[in-house]
């Protein structure tokens, strides 16, 4: 009987299954962070009626679906007045992808953006700034 138990042993495969994971809020920050090297954007922020204010966390405006091997994210901004938008969302869609697949392995595969506010230089200024 100690050979069967033996032989049962050594035919059984060892599996080493070992997973790395990231919670939405770490891709959220890191989303955050990698956009405040982007000129002339901030994300919305809650609190203060529909443009925020300066009350919430910064990311209030970044919503992330995180897979095994992907991540989707959804950002509602402020431009700053006289900035492409376009130029921007190139910026930020760059930045994002590159900060989040060096960080954590994760390919970004959507980065959808919504304007929800244009602010004056000075406005802005004291948005992102609060």
């Amino acid at each position: 009987m100690a050979n069967d138990i033996q032989n049962d042993f050594n035919n059984e495969e060892l599996e080493h299954r070992s997973v790395l994971t990231f919670g939405e809020q770490v891709i959220e920050k890191i989303v955050a962070t990698a956009l405040d090297g982007v000129d002339g954007v901030a994300v919305v922020r809650s609190g203060g009626g529909a443009f925020g204010g300066r009350i919430g966390k910064a990311t209030d405006g970044i919503n992330v679906e995180v897979g095994e091997k992907e991540v989707a994210v959804d950002l509602r901004l402020v431009l700053e007045f006289g900035k492409n938008a376009k130029e921007i969302y190139t910026n930020l869609k760059a930045t994002i992808e590159d900060q989040v697949m060096s960080m954590t392995g994760l390919k970004v595969v959507e980065v959808n953006a919504r304007v929800e506010d244009v602010l004056n230089s000075e406005e802005f200024r004291a948005r992102i700034e609060g």
